[in-house]
C-alpha cells in the first residue's frame, strides 16, 4: 500500500509541476538544475528520478529544480523541436547543471552546449549511445552502424552517462524459466524511440539465440486498447510471454496531447506480464515482475553525481555509469494469481509480497513478552533491595543526626543553655532551672557541674527579669523570639535567642556575641548618614524590595512614588506594602513598570531602566513628576530565584521637558521639510499650468491675423494671466503666514459696511450667462468690532468667489450672526454642486481641487483655514452633492472701542471739459510703455521717473489723477504722496505696485491713496478702475 501512495503523489507532483521551479524560492545563490524529461509529465518512470530530486532540493536551501516535459511523441517534425528549444531557452535562464532523462532527450546536447557552453549535463536513459537528429525525431531504432556512443560525445561536451538497463536477455531467459512451454514472446509498446529499439534489439536477440521462439510485437501506434485487450484475452499464458513497456498514443494525429493507459490498465489482462522496468511490480495484482536494476541505489548514485558536479567536478571526468546489480524481482502474490510456480524463480529472486514465516510474524511480540517478564524480575529486585537499604540508611542517619547535634551544641562559638521552666499557677514564668549547657558557656562563666541543677535567678540576677519577659512571650505566642542583650560585666554585645519547645516544659537559650557587629553598624550608620546626605543633594533616592514580604524599604525620608503620605515617616515607616508604592504610578506607565520588573525576576533581562510618571500632591495641587528607575537582583535563593532586589529612583521631571521640547522641536522641522517638499512639488506644477498658457498663446499671437482668433488668443493670456497672478499671491500670502511676518493689524469698522462694499465688488464677478443672485444678509442693523479688516475681507472675498465658481444657477448668500458664546458666526451659502462627504475634510489642504478642470490655484480655502485659526476661530463646512454647501467661520466678537462718526464727504475736483492729464510715476520705461499703450488714446499721458519728480510735475502740471508706483529711487511712493497730499486731498492716486501681500493693500489705503493696482497690470482693470475713480472725485463743467 506505501508503494501505491508513493506512486500517486510522484504522479500528482509531476502534475502540478511541469516546467515549474522545485525547491526553494529563487535567489542569487541557489544552483539552478534543469530537468529535461523525453517522456510526459505522467511518465512513471521519468518521475521516480524527478521525484528523487526534488526530494533533495527540497532539503536544500540553495539548490532549485526547474523541469521541462518534451513530450518527444509530440514532436515528429523539426518545427516543433525548434519550437521547443525555443521555448526552453526562453524559460530558464544559466542553470548551474542539466539532467537529460530519456534516450530521445539526448539530440538536445549540441544546442544546449552552443546555448549554455560547457555546461555540465547528466544523461539518463536505457542506452548508451544516441544517432542522427532526424532519427531520433521520427521515432526509429538505430542500426549498429548509426549508434554514437555517449564515451565518445564526452570529449565534445561536458557530460556523463547514467544507463538504466534494460536486461533483455535475462529476461528471455527468467521468462522461459517460469514458462517452460513458452514458445512465443509479445513486446507490449508504443511509437516512442525506446520501445522501437527495444523491438529491434529484441528481434534480433530472438533470432540470434532463441530461433525457436515466435516473436510479435504490439504497437499503440497500429493497436486501439480496446484491441490490445482482446488480443490478450486470446493469449495461451502457458506458452506464450508477454512484456509490457510503455502505452502511450495521441488521440489523433494532429493532437499534441498524449493519451497514456498506466501499467495498471494494461496489468487487468488475465495473462501474466513481464516488465523492463520496476514500475507497477511492487502492486499486488499488477506485473508479477522482471529482470531489472536496483533502482534506490540508482537514485542515490544520481544524486551522488549531481552534487558532485554542483561541488565543482566536471560531468565529463566523472566514468559512465553501469548498474551491475540487475536481479529477478517478482511480487508474491501476483505469481500466485497469474498461475506462476514462486519456486521457479532462480536463486537470489526478490519478492515483494510475500508471507511472512511465523518468527517474522511474531517475532516483536516475543521478544517484548520475554523482555517484559525479565524486566519485572530484575525492577522486583531492585525493589527489595532499595528498600532494604533505606531502612538501614535512615537508621544510620538517627543516630549520625544525634552525635552531629551534641558535637554541634558543644563545640559552636555560641553560648547555649537548656533550662527547665519554672511556672506559677497563672502559667507565667517565674524562674528556669538549668538543665545543660554546652563548653562555650563554661569557657566563659562556670563549669557545667556547678551549672546544672542551679536556678537562674541564682547563677544571673541582674538580668533575669529581662529574659523571663521575653521568655514568656515565645511560650505565649509558640515562637523563637530574638533580643540583644548588654552585659556589662565584661562589656559584651549579645543577641540573644528563646525558643520553647513543643511541650512548652523547657526553653532554649541561644547567645551569639555581636560586640563586634555593634560596633560595625556604628560605623555603618555614620557612612549611611555621610551616603545619605549626598543622594539627597544629588536627588537620588535608593530603595530595597522584598519580594518575599512583598515590601520596599526606603533609605530616605521622602521618596516621591511615597511622598503624599501623612507627615514625616520614621525609620520604622521607611518599609512599606509594594503595593503602595506602585499606587502612585500613573496607570499608561503601571503595567510597563510591572512588566519591567516581571521581566528582571524571571531573569530575562539583568537590569530594569525605566522612566515613568508618578502622581503628587504638592501644595494641594495634583500634578505629574517624571522618575527614572534602575534596579538589579540584589540576592537569590537556594532554587537561583531572586529575593531582594535593589534600586533608585531619580526626579527627572525637568529632563523629561526638555527632551519633550527637544523631539517637538524636531518633529516640527520634519514635518515643515516634508510640507515644504510637497508644496514646491505641487507649486511647480500649479504655476507652470497657466504659463504654458501664456508663453504658447503669446508666441502665436503674432502669427495670427484674424483679429477674432487674436482677441480669443488674448483672452486666453488675460485670464492665464489672472490665475498666475493669483497664485502667486496665494503663495506669498501662504509663506508669510507660515513663516510668521504676515502682519494682524486689529482696527475699528462698522462690519456691515465692509460686508456692502464686498457684495458691490463681488457682484461685478457674476457671469451674465449664468442665473445667479447675491446677496448678503446682516445679521444686526449695526455691528462695530475692532478686529483684522483686511483678513476678514480676504476670507469672505475666497469664500464667496469658490461659490460663484461651482454655482451654475440659484442664488449665493452670505451673512454672519452673532452667538451666545460672544462668538462671530459668518457663512457663505450656494445653490451649486455641492461637495461629496468623503471629500470634505481633505477641502481645505493645500493645492486640492475638487474639479481640475475648474479655474483656481486650491490654496484659497488653505489660507483661510491658517487666518481664522490665527485670528482664534474655526471654519468648517457643510454640503450635500446636488444641494449646494455653506462654508463658516467663526471670529471672536470684540466690540468697537469708540464709534467711527460718518465720514465726510469729500467735494469733487470741478474743471472744464478737456482731456484728462494723467501723471504717471514709474521707475522701469517697461512698465510706462505699457501704461502709455492703454491710456494715451483717452488721457493726455505725463512721465515722472521717481518720487521726486512726481511732485515737482504735480505743482507744475496740475494734473486730474496721479498713478504713483511704490518702489521708486530718490523718493518712494509712500513718501511721495505724503508729499503731494500737502498739496493736495481731493486729487485721486492710485498705487501701482508689484508688492502681492494683501497686508500691502492695508498699507496702501492707510497712506493716502484712493486705489491700489496690482502688478502685472491688467489693461481692462485699469480702464475700469480710473473710470470709476474719476467719476467719483471730478465733475466737469
Amino acid at each position: 500500500m506505501k508503494y501505491i501512495l508513493g506512486a500517486v503523489i510522484a504522479i500528482l507532483c509531476s502534475f502540478t509541476c511541469t516546467d515549474t521551479l522545485y525547491g526553494k524560492s529563487p535567489a542569487t545563490d541557489v544552483d539552478d538544475i534543469l530537468i529535461i524529461n523525453t517522456y510526459t509529465e505522467a511518465n512513471p518512470w521519468s518521475n521516480d528520478f524527478i521525484t528523487s530530486i526534488v526530494n533533495m532540493a527540497s532539503q536544500n536551501s540553495h539548490i532549485g529544480v526547474y523541469t521541462a516535459h518534451m513530450k518527444m511523441l509530440t514532436l515528429d517534425e523539426e518545427n516543433k523541436l525548434e519550437t521547443f528549444k525555443e521555448s526552453l531557452f526562453k524559460s530558464y535562464k544559466n542553470p548551474k547543471l542539466i539532467v537529460l532523462i530519456g534516450c530521445g532527450s539526448f539530440i538536445m546536447c549540441d544546442e544546449l552546449n552552443r546555448q549554455w557552453p560547457d555546461i555540465p549535463m547528466i544523461l539518463c536513459g536505457e542506452r548508451d549511445y544516441t544517432g542522427p537528429k532526424e532519427t531520433m525525431i521520427r521515432e526509429h531504432a538505430l542500426p549498429r552502424t548509426e549508434r554514437i556512443p555517449i564515451s565518445d560525445l564526452q570529449k565534445k561536451y561536458n557530460l556523463t552517462l547514467m544507463q538504466s538497463s534494460v536486461y533483455l536477455n535475462e529476461n528471455l531467459q527468467l521468462m522461459k524459466q517460469l514458462i517452460p512451454k513458452m514458445d512465443k514472446v509479445m513486446y507490449i509498446g508504443d511509437e516512442t524511440y525506446i520501445c522501437q529499439q527495444n523491438d529491434y534489439d529484441l528481434s534480433e536477440i530472438i533470432r540470434e539465440k532463441y530461433p525457436e521462439l515466435d516473436y510479435q510485437f504490439l504497437s499503440a501506434k497500429d493497436i486501439r486498447t480496446d484491441s490490445l485487450f482482446n488480443i490478450l484475452n486470446h493469449v495461451n499464458p502457458h506458452t506464450t510471454g508477454v512484456i509490457f513497456s510503455s502505452w502511450l498514443y495521441k488521440s489523433s494525429p494532429h493532437d499534441n496531447i498524449m493519451r497514456s493507459n498506466s501499467h495498471r490498465v494494461i496489468s487487468t489482462a488475465p495473462i501474466p506480464l513481464f516488465s523492463l522496468r520496476a514500475i507497477g511490480i511492487e502492486e499486488e495484482g499488477g506485473i508479477v515482475g522482471g529482470y531489472i536494476y536496483n533502482k534506490e541505489k540508482y537514485n542515490a548514485r544520481l544524486l551522488e553525481t549531481i552534487h558532485k558536479i554542483l561541488d565543482g567536478t566536471p560531468a565529463r571526468n566523472i566514468p559512465l555509469y553501469y548498474p551491475d546489480d540487475g536481479a529477478p524481482v517478482f511480487n508474491y502474490k501476483s505469481l500466485l494469481q497469474r498461475d506462476l510456480n514462486p519456486k521457479l524463480c532462480p536463486k537470489g529472486t526478490i519478492f515483494y509480497n510475500m508471507p511472512p514465516t511465523f518468527w517474522e510474524k511474531y517475532e516483536y511480540v516475543i521478544i517484548s513478552i520475554t523482555a517484559a517478564i525479565i524486566t519485572l524480575l530484575f525492577f522486583f529486585q531492585y525493589l527489595r533491595l532499595q528498600s532494604l537499604s533505606r531502612i538501614k540508611r535512615l537508621q544510620q542517619q538517627q543516630l549520625d543526626s544525634n552525635l552531629k547535634y551534641r558535637n554541634l551544641i558543644n563545640n559552636m562559638p555560641i553560648l547555649y543553655m537548656y533550662e527547665k521552666l519554672i511556672k506559677d499557677e497563672k502559667g507565667r514564668i517565674t524562674d528556669t532551672l538549668y538543665i545543660d549547657v554546652n563548653n562555650f558557656f563554661e569557657d566563659r562563666f562556670i563549669m557545667r557541674k556547678e551549672a546544672v541543677g542551679k536556678r537562674g535567678s541564682e547563677l544571673f540576677p541582674e538580668s533575669m527579669n529581662e529574659f523571663l519577659h521575653f521568655m514568656n512571650i515565645a511560650l505565649k505566642e509558640k515562637r523563637s523570639v530574638t533580643f540583644p542583650y548588654y552585659y556589662k560585666k565584661i562589656d559584651t554585645f549579645y543577641d540573644i535567642v528563646v525558643k520553647a519547645s513543643d511541650n512548652g516544659e523547657y526553653m532554649h537559650v541561644f547567645c551569639v556575641d555581636s560586640t563586634e557587629l555593634h560596633h560595625t553598624q556604628i560605623q555603618l550608620r555614620s557612612t549611611n548618614r555621610k551616603l545619605s546626605m549626598a543622594l539627597d543633594v544629588a536627588n537620588i533616592v535608593p530603595w530595597k524590595w522584598n519580594l518575599r514580604t512583598h515590601t520596599i524599604l526606603c533609605d530616605v525620608n521622602k521618596p516621591i512614588e511615597l511622598s503624599n503620605n501623612a507627615g514625616i515617616m520614621d525609620d520604622e515607616q521607611l518599609s512599606v506594602p509594594d503595593s503602595q508604592y506602585f499606587s502612585k504610578i500613573h496607570k499608561e506607565d503601571l503595567e510597563k513598570v510591572k512588566q519591567a520588573y516581571t521581566d528582571l525576576i524571571e531573569g530575562r533581562i539583568q537590569k530594569v531602566k525605566e522612566e515613568y510618571r508618578v502622581i503628587n500632591h504638592a501644595d494641594r495641587h495634583k500634578h505629574f513628576d517624571w522618575v527614572e528607575a534602575q534596579a538589579a537582583v540584589e540576592t537569590y535563593d537556594e532554587n537561583n530565584k531572586p529575593l531582594t532586589l535593589v534600586g533608585s529612583s531619580l526626579v527627572i521631571t525637568e529632563r523629561k521637558k526638555m527632551e519633550t521640547e527637544l523631539v517637538s522641536a524636531k518633529n516640527r522641522a520634519e514635518e515643515s521639510n516634508k510640507l515644504k517638499s510637497a508644496f514646491l512639488a505641487n507649486m511647480s506644477h500649479e504655476i507652470r499650468t497657466p504659463l504654458n498658457a501664456i508663453v504658447g498663446f503669446s508666441g502665436i499671437l503674432a502669427s495670427t491675423e484674424e483679429e477674432e482668433e487674436k482677441q480669443e488668443y488674448v483672452s486666453i493670456i488675460e485670464n492665464n494671466n489672472t490665475l498666475l497672478l493669483q497664485l502667486i499671491s496665494d503663495i506669498l500670502d501662504l509663506s508669510k503666514i507660515e513663516a510668521g511676518t504676515m502682519e494682524f493689524i486689529d482696527t475699528d469698522f462698522e462690519l456691515n459696511k465692509v460686508m456692502r462694499e464686498l457684495e458691490s465688488s463681488l457682484c461685478l464677478k457674476l457671469s451674465p450667462e449664468k442665473n445667479v443672485t447675491l446677496s448678503f444678509e446682516p445679521g444686526l442693523p449695526e455691528c462695530h468690532i475692532h478686529s483684522e479688516r483686511n483678513r476678514l475681507s480676504q476670507l469672505v472675498i475666497n469664500l464667496v468667489t469658490n461659490a460663484i465658481k461651482f454655482t451654475q444657477e440659484g442664488s449665493i448668500r452670505f451673512g454672519y450672526k452673532l452667538q451666545d458664546d460672544k462668538m462671530l458666526y459668518f457663512y457663505v451659502s450656494d445653490t451649486g454642486c455641492g461637495i461629496p462627504e468623503d471629500k470634505q475634510e481633505s477641502i481645505f489642504g493645500r493645492f486640492v481641487k475638487l474639479n481640475n478642470f475648474a479655474q483656481g490655484t486650491g490654496l484659497g480655502l488653505s489660507i483661510c483655514q491658517m487666518l481664522v485659526q490665527h485670528m482664534g476661530g474655526n471654519i468648517g463646512l457643510t454640503s450635500k452633492p446636488g444641494e449646494g454647501s455653506t462654508f463658516w467661520f467663526t471670529l471672536p466678537y470684540v466690540p468697537a472701542s469708540r464709534i467711527r462718526q460718518a465720514e465726510s464727504k469729500t467735494e469733487p475736483i470741478k474743471v472744464k471739459k478737456q482731456k484728462i492729464t494723467v501723471l504717471v510715476a514709474e521707475d522701469h520705461d517697461s512698465n510706462f510703455r505699457l501704461i502709455e499703450s492703454i491710456l494715451r488714446k483717452d488721457y493726455n499721458l505725463i512721465h515722472a521717473w521717481n518720487g521726486q519728480e512726481a511732485v515737482n510735475m504735480f505743482r507744475e502740471y496740475d494734473p486730474q489723477l496721479i498713478l504713483m508706483d511704490i518702489n521708486m529711487p530718490v523718493m518712494n511712493g509712500y513718501e511721495a504722496t505724503r508729499e503731494i497730499r500737502k498739496y493736495s486731498t481731493q486729487v485721486p492716486i492710485i498705487a501701482v505696485t508689484a508688492f502681492a501681500y494683501a497686508s500691502d493693500e492695508q498699507q496702501v489705503m492707510e497712506n493716502g491713496f484712493d486705489a491700489y493696482m496690482a502688478k502685472p497690470i491688467n489693461a481692462n482693470q485699469l480702464r475700469t478702475q480710473i473710470s470709476a475713480i474719476l467719476k467719483q472725485h471730478i465733475i466737469f463743467m
